[in-house]
């Protein structure tokens, strides 16, 4: 337990200021890429996101009696096509969520063996509005320019690159997401994928990143029809986007609020080390086999 005047670990802020270039479509692509990047990054997965899909997919389709591995490459075999499985099941229904009615404010990217041990957490702060897809504004840029621009930052950070110093062992990703209620429905697209969750308390000495997708910008949304309905609303809060030191507490809890509600996926991803055969990756032995 951590004594009631610990203060929490300071919040590290990464403006990316891209709001008016997105379309919901764009805004999945990039936080699903966020969301492999820093799986990758944290060492949660030992290979890329495109590496450990190509090898579990060669190893899936090798049949039974032309493998030639032994008992350890066949238990690591399960365990890395179980996480990226999960994490497959993680990115398409968070993907269906930003894609749809109602944009998610937030998604939470939480590494910890459970909640209220949680080692690191990633808050990104997603666009209140997004273009249409049929949008076809001059401030839209396409998927490869916007990610560019989102990996140049995040890798140019220096006090990202501090945090990225220092690895974690494998552990837990949770995936969370914050939307507003409409009525008494549920906000969500299924239920099946995500649960309504009350929120709890970040851990103190937890390290917390916030990626701000959010714009200055809001005239240049006003180019959608259902914009300009509430251009007024959208001006007024474009003018309080910095995220200040009076945040910082609010920045280290979740919590279900009477018109806010927080919905964590029910699938979880775990981590895992690379395995090493006669010295050598077992990816290699999925690929020879």
């Amino acid at each position: 337990m951590f004594s009631s005047n610990t203060k929490p670990t300071k919040p590290i802020i990464v403006n990316l200021n891209i709001g008016d270039q997105l379309t919901s479509i764009s805004c999945g692509h990039v936080v699903v890429e966020l969301i492999k990047f820093i799986a990758y990054q944290r060492l949660q997965i030992p290979y890329s996101y495109q590496w450990l899909k190509q090898v579990v997919n060669k190893r899936k389709t090798c049949e039974e009696g032309n493998r030639n591995e032994n008992l350890q490459s066949e238990r690591q075999f399960r365990i890395a096509s179980a996480s990226l499985e999960n994490l497959d099941f993680i990115l398409k229904s968070l993907c269906q969520e930003i894609c749809g009615p109602a944009i998610p404010e937030e998604v939470i990217i939480a590494l910890g063996g459970t909640p209220v041990t949680w080692k690191e957490v990633y808050r990104l702060l997603l666009p209140t509005l997004c273009h249409k897809p049929q949008c076809h504004s001059a401030h839209i840029a396409n998927d490869e320019k916007i990610q560019r621009t989102v990996f140049r930052t995040l890798v140019t950070s220096e006090k990202l690159s501090e945090v990225f110093f220092h690895p974690i062992p494998p552990t837990n990703t949770y995936i969370l997401i914050k939307k507003k209620l409409t009525g008494n429905q549920d906000v969500v697209l299924n239920t099946d994928n995500f649960v309504l969750t009350s929120g709890c308390r970040i851990p103190r000495s937890c390290k917390t990143v916030v990626v701000d997708f959010r714009t200055h910008h809001g005239n240049n949304l006003s180019c959608c029809n259902e914009f300009q309905v509430f251009g007024d609303i959208i001006s007024r809060n474009f003018d309080d986007l910095q995220i200040d030191d009076k945040e910082d507490d609010e920045l280290n809890e979740i919590e279900s609020t009477h018109n806010m509600k927080w919905y964590q996926s029910t699938y979880i991803m775990k981590g895992f080390k690379d395995c090493l055969v006669n010295g050598t990756s077992v990816s290699n032995i999925w690929l020879q086999s």
